[in-house]
């Protein structure tokens, strides 16, 4: 189903609607029950990135939150200077891929029979998209995660799992730090260029992982904070494949916040 999304301009481009998938109720209940093995297995297993947040039982995106200003705290005590850059994947759910889902779980050790089943999830599909009480032909889909699915949000914070690790061992010092499709990178340094330097490098490494993932960000989202005991402003800019992306000069929002 297609519904237009709230305060949006212009109701003639397709990003001013959010497309929901209603399924079947039996199908959910398998489908909350796979969640469940998988979510338990990767907590159980510490699997995922510890700065992923969002999609677990008592991580929220507040905590990401007071992560950030924990750090950032902490190397003010050392007289340095913190930054954060804030990338959001473009069409999270939609573009899953997944053979990249599969061989993603299968490095992390999920059981073969959740892998397996996803897969088979996955596959085989057809999609009717009703607007304005208007029914639409089905069409093949070979591609995406279901948003109206219990299972959508754990599969979905699984596919993107190995950017931050690989971020982290490239760039020495940068931390992940993110919530569902909200990809943020952490880092601190003597001055704000050391800092933009850190962060342009992880996000070099995050737009090489997403090219080879079938992963996108929305560039027009992309946002770089710089946290600093003085405010002054900085020529100092982040750079993001062919962007260049300044430092706000006022508060930045973040999951809400």
């Amino acid at each position: 189903m297609v519904i237009p999304k709230p305060g949006k301009p212009d109701y003639s481009k397709v990003r001013a609607y959010r497309v929901i998938s209603l399924l079947d109720f039996v199908s959910k209940l398998l489908e909350r029950t796979a969640a469940h093995l998988i979510a338990d297995h990767l907590e159980r297993k510490r699997g995922l990135h510890d700065g992923r947040f969002g999609c677990w039982k008592r991580w929220s995106c507040v905590d990401a939150v007071v992560v950030l200003m924990n750090r950032t705290q902490q190397v003010w005590k050392r007289k340095m200077v913190a930054g954060g850059l804030f990338m959001d994947v473009k069409s999270d759910f939609n573009n899953v891929s997944r053979v990249h889902l599969g061989k993603r779980m299968e490095t992390l050790g999920i059981e073969p029979d959740l892998t397996r089943w996803t897969a088979s999830f996955m596959s085989d599909r057809q999609v009717k998209l009703v607007l304005d009480d208007i029914t639409g032909g089905a069409s093949p889909v070979d591609t995406g995660i279901p948003q109206g699915s219990p299972a959508a949000p754990i599969l979905f914070v699984t596919y993107p799992s190995a950017i931050f690790d690989k971020a982290e061992e490239v760039v020495p010092g940068v931390y992940g730090l993110s919530v569902v499709d909200d990809i943020g990178w952490w880092a601190a340094g003597t001055d704000d260029e050391v800092v933009a330097a850190m962060l342009s490098a992880a996000a070099a490494v995050a737009l090489e992982w997403a090219a080879g993932n079938g992963v996108t960000f929305d560039h027009s989202k992309t946002e770089a904070a710089l946290f600093q005991r003085k405010k002054r402003t900085t020529t100092a800019t982040v750079t993001v494949g062919t962007n260049s992306i300044p430092f706000n000069r006022e508060a930045t929002r973040w999951l809400g916040v």
